[in-house]
């Protein structure tokens, strides 16, 4: 006798695009950045005997290749294991910041100077990003108190053009920080695998599911309320036509090109919708005003 089985229906997954992954929010990552960046210049500060603040920027991910794409031949990348997370984390700073670093600390005026080649770190500068590390792995534990306890410790640094030429599918969790010597700004980048992260997915999403101590109350509320003032950018068509490249070539300037009456615009953010938008005139210029949203809306 034969059995009638019933099949679930397949569904489509793109592995070479794992927009799920690319979408995917860390809120309570970006408190643990927050509280990395406080700590980390208060201990530099402290250890280089050098006034230096540093900011949480933003928090997004990006595909491997495009990740190492981002961070330029100059730059240095530090390995760090963080345990429990799997894997390896970066640190990186590009060769100029380590040397602005370095003439502060020897009583410079600490005037950024971009380097156009990558080279060796003098051993002065290797001493300098011994006590950078030491001040980064530290704040790490203290960032991370809240969600868990972890260890850091430093592997070693790995060449930019070794990241290039390895070809990966991984898609990296980038935490943009930001030195600040006086007047002068020190990007640096802090770099998680998603797949280091993705077994604590429930820790970094759920605030609720983190308990905060009571004296980090104050610190979250202000951090969240800073979280409101982030910069996004929202990006919307307002009108789209096809061309050969024939016609393309034959353009001059002076020439029109017709555009197609353009009633409802939809607006995004990193291809996640947002609202769509009524277009219009005001005051003489292209106006549009919100007419429904696509964010979900929470009780």
């Amino acid at each position: 006798m034969i059995e009638e089985t019933k099949l679930k229906s397949a569904t489509i997954y793109d592995f070479a695009n794992p927009s799920h992954k690319l979408n995917t929010g860390w809120p309570i990552l970006d408190l643990v950045n927050g509280r990395v960046a406080t700590e980390f210049g208060s201990l530099l500060s402290h250890k280089l005997q050098v006034a230096l603040q540093c900011q949480r920027l933003s928090t997004q991910s990006t595909r491997f290749s495009d990740c190492v794409a981002g961070l330029g031949s100059t730059c240095v990348v530090f390995e760090l294991v963080l345990e429990p997370l799997k894997g390896t984390v970066w640190f990186c700073m590009d060769i100029s910041v380590i040397a602005t670093i370095v003439d502060a600390y020897f009583g410079g005026d600490a005037v950024l100077i971009p380097e156009e080649e990558s080279r060796d770190l003098s051993r002065t500068e290797q001493r300098v990003v011994h006590h950078v590390l030491d001040a980064l792995m530290s704040s790490l534990s203290t960032g991370w108190a809240p969600v868990m306890p972890i260890r850091a410790k430093s592997v070693g640094s790995i060449d930019v053009a070794r990241l290039t030429s390895r070809s990966s599918d991984q898609i990296m969790v980038v935490g943009e920080l930001l030195l600040l010597a006086g007047s002068t700004e020190l990007p640096c980048q802090i770099i998680y695998p998603h797949e280091s992260l993705e077994p604590f997915e429930a820790k970094l999403k759920r605030q609720e599911a983190t308990p905060i101590a009571p004296q980090d109350q104050q610190f979250s509320a202000d951090m969240q309320g800073q979280l409101m003032h982030c910069e996004i950018v929202i990006r919307g068509v307002l009108s789209e036509m096809p061309i050969t490249l024939g016609k393309l070539l034959e353009l001059k300037p002076g020439d029109f090109i017709p555009l197609r009456d353009v009633q409802t615009v939809s607006f995004k953010t990193q291809n996640i919708p947002l609202f769509d938008a009524s277009v219009g005139n005001s005051n003489g210029r292209v106006s549009a005003s919100v007419s429904r949203w696509h964010l979900p809306v929470h009780n």
